[in-house]
């Protein structure tokens, strides 16, 4: 079973402890809080997020014959940078074709970066690793390669990413790699 977990961090970062103590703040390892699809909002440890961006998706290079889930490519900081939906990734709705603005989080990898699209970003959360529990039953089996766990925080299931289980699955079977 789920526990509900009373961690939202809404302070984060605003200094409101006095300088060396904890007082009130939350304990545990940062989670960017990502709006995946509207029915959809998960979790992805800080520590896989290189940044966040918001761009108008013309700075998105189209590459013919790619699966549809490959958004297109991108270039950060002169490096390209594949970008795909995340919703999709996860068998959701596509994102909109017709946004005026994409917001990618950037994970980077030891193969390079990778951006995933999504609806927007919603701050920080705090878990302890103690409030994380198996998605196995609780989600489709589809999903769980995708998944660290869940949590319950506020009576909403968050799914927690795993940023290095979706990069695996896109190098492996999106991006196409250079025969010897």
């Amino acid at each position: 079973m789920i526990g509900a977990v009373p961690w939202l961090n809404l302070g984060e970062g605003q200094g409101d402890s006095p300088k060396g103590t904890l007082g009130d703040r939350p304990q545990g390892a940062p989670y960017l809080r990502l709006v995946v699809h509207h029915g959809l909002t998960a979790l992805l440890p800080m520590t896989e997020i290189q940044q966040v961006l918001v761009i108008p998706p013309q700075q998105l290079t189209v590459i013919p014959n790619m699966p549809p889930v490959m958004m297109g490519l991108m270039n950060f900081r002169n490096r390209i940078v594949w970008v795909l939906d995340l919703a999709q990734l996860l068998n959701l709705e596509p994102l909109d074709a017709n946004t005026s603005l994409l917001t990618i989080a950037l994970l980077q990898t030891p193969e390079g970066y990778l951006g995933l699209a999504l609806k927007e970003v919603r701050g920080i959360v705090r878990l302890p690793e103690s409030a994380i529990q198996s998605p196995v039953g609780t989600v489709s089996a589809t999903l769980v390669p995708y998944l660290k766990g869940c949590c319950r925080l506020d009576q909403t299931l968050f799914f927690i990413l795993d940023g290095g289980a979706i990069a695996r699955q896109c190098w492996t079977q999106c991006v196409p790699v250079d025969a010897p």
